[in-house]
């Protein structure tokens, strides 16, 4: 195999072409020799990507299956200059759920695009959204996929804690970055309207029960996909989220967030 081209040097990374044709399928051909001139942290991040997906993969790598060229492109666009360890989480997850024997399904290329769209900050908040409200609701049945559910799945989340969990260091506003992070996962629909934040005061002129600062929020079925499709989930529907038998992996060092609790009366 010559060694200058994509597969071999992304097999090299990672220690092995057999992983990265397993995942690719057909599309390995795809990887050409353009990879001979990227520097080493962009083959460092991708690598890191593949790992990801072959993790979330597990023995369904043995399966038929293949990945859409244009996730695969997404991913050397985009995915080769992602440093942040969820993002490439986020990232590898998205590979893995694109892995089908359905030869016209590129769902995935949208999620790429959208994950491009989003700060570091927004999918980390995007995490510790979804990541409580499947720990709150677990096994209920309620529809995320319908008005009348995401009404039940209202949650509050106090800014202390929600600080705790973004782990901010010192020189980050955490005022800005809330604003930011909220109304950019509204923007591109990854949370419902609804959403409020703010201090006490202003908050309980809205729900009586509230007793600190913080912020309200919904999920929303995009916001649903994405977070599954995030942990190699791409075949769940978001009306199944909440089932006790879709387990999402613990791999992630992030604490949930402490006094998160339901809005439901």
């Amino acid at each position: 195999m010559d060694p200058g081209t994509g597969l071999t040097i992304l097999g090299t990374a990672i220690g092995s072409t057999k992983i990265i044709e397993k995942i690719l399928g057909p599309t390995a051909e795809y990887l050409g020799e353009g990879l001979k001139n990227w520097t080493q942290k962009r083959i460092e991040n991708v690598s890191h990507i593949f790992k990801v997906a072959e993790k979330r993969l597990g023995s369904k790598l043995e399966e038929n299956g293949s990945v859409p060229p244009k996730v695969l492109r997404g991913i050397l666009n985009e995915g080769s200059y992602c440093e942040d360890e969820l993002s490439a989480k986020y990232f590898g997850g998205v590979l893995a759920s694109s892995r089908t024997a359905i030869h016209r399904d590129d769902r995935g290329m949208v999620l790429i695009s959208l994950l491009n769209r989003l700060s570091t900050y927004q999918i980390r908040t995007h995490y510790i959204l979804y990541r409580t409200t499947k720990y709150l609701f677990n096994g209920q049945i309620i529809l995320p996929t319908t008005t009348e559910g995401r009404k039940l799945l209202t949650i509050f989340i106090p800014f202390r804690s929600y600080d705790l969990s973004m782990d901010f260091t010192k020189g980050e506003n955490s005022d800005l970055i809330v604003s930011h992070t909220l109304w950019g996962l509204f923007r591109e629909g990854l949370i419902s309207k609804g959403f409020m934040t703010g201090p006490v005061d202003f908050l309980k002129t809205k729900y009586s029960k509230i007793d600190k600062d913080g912020f309200i929020f919904r999920p929303s079925p995009p916001g649903v996909e994405l977070f599954l499709w995030a942990f190699g989930l791409g075949n769940v529907s978001a009306g199944k989220f909440l089932d006790s038998r879709v387990v999402i992996p613990n791999d992630i060092n992030i604490n949930l967030v402490e006094g998160a609790h339901s809005m439901r009366e």
